[in-house]
């Protein structure tokens, strides 16, 4: 009886449900989903190939690989704000001067398609700003916002536009064993951007222009060097007939190599320029500007002339950036 007794009391915990473990609680984890699921490790390259590849690049511009090469072209420098929002680029980025031996800011301009057309090579064309501004003073002008507003309208070609820096007051001139202002234009600046966007890196895709100080520089840097610069455009420019004072960088022969009348008589080639020259009818400098006119057509020059109302002042080059914009347009690249 006993022995039964065992027997079923065995039977009765056998069968009795088993107590289940307390739930573990798991970690939740706030990273993206995609950071969670490990990825698998990519095979080792093939014996005698790179892992790295190399961005495709035009001749005499050097790339460094990158690991993972991009599908969409990537543009350096500081994105700028305009009054008005633009289909183009417009950045500021710096330059390092051998010549001068300082670096220089510049604001470049890049039309709409520049990203989208990646074997597209544009004309650039370098404004040159007047003494005592900057190389924004032609955003103060508004001319980003009419580049990029013609552009769009077909008004104009897409062109690539620089807007320089220099040492404020300098004429865009070599001084008196001094600075060499032209060199660090011609050499530098252009050579730069030459190797930092898709240029047409020739004269007939290159064109000069600026106001007042910068206008007189622009022409003078187009007579100097015709195998740089095929377009040039002097708005208002600040022309001395004779040496000046105010200029004391600029005496003796030096002078007379940064004049356009000595130059456009001196100089070689000079008929292959196209010129744009404008100035108001109330602008102090007119009467030398009309000098340099007449100097320039009896060489030779064809010379897109232009007397506008107004003063030599910046109301005067707002209203007429439409106009130098056309010119250029026209005038790149033909």
């Amino acid at each position: 009886m006993r022995r039964s007794f065992l027997v079923l009391l065995l039977f009765v915990a056998a069968c009795a449900p088993t107590p289940l473990a307390e739930p573990t609680a798991t970690p939740v984890s706030l990273k993206p989903a995609n950071l969670l699921t490990p990825r698998p490790t990519p095979p080792p390259p093939p014996t005698g190939t790179p892992a790295a590849t190399t961005a495709p690049t035009r001749p005499g511009r050097t790339v460094a690989p990158t690991p993972i090469p991009t599908s969409t072209p990537r543009l350096s420098g500081t994105p700028v704000a305009a009054s008005e929002p633009l289909q183009g680029f417009l950045l500021d980025d710096r330059l390092l001067s051998p010549i001068i031996g300082e670096s220089f800011a510049y604001r470049v301009y890049l039309p709409p398609d520049y990203l989208r057309a990646p074997k597209r090579l544009y004309p650039v064309l370098y404004m040159l700003h007047g003494n005592g501004g900057n190389y924004t003073e032609w955003s103060d002008s508004y001319l980003p916002e009419q580049v990029d507003r013609m552009i769009v309208a077909g008004e104009i070609q897409p062109m690539i536009v620089v807007m320089p820096d220099d040492g404020e007051s300098t004429y865009w001139a070599n001084w008196d064993s001094g600075p060499r202002w032209a060199d660090y234009v011609t050499d530098d600046v252009v050579s730069a951007i030459d190797q930092r966007y898709r240029t047409q890196a020739n004269p007939a895709g290159r064109a000069i222009g600026g106001l007042s100080m910068g206008g007189l520089g622009a022409l003078n840097l187009a007579l100097q060097h015709a195998d740089v610069f095929g377009v040039a455009g002097a708005h208002s420019p600040s022309v001395r007939l004779d040496p000046d004072p105010a200029l004391w960088f600029l005496t003796g022969q030096n002078f007379w190599e940064n004049n356009p009348v000595w130059l456009v008589q001196h100089r070689a080639g000079v008929d292959s320029l196209k010129v744009w020259m404008d100035a108001g009818t109330e602008d102090i400098w007119l009467p030398n500007i009309e000098a340099v006119h007449t100097a320039l057509v009896g060489e030779g020059v064809h010379v897109d002339w232009h007397v506008f109302p107004g003063p030599h002042e910046a109301v005067y080059w707002i209203d007429h950036v439409p106009d130098y914009l056309r010119f250029y347009s026209e005038a790149l690249g033909t």
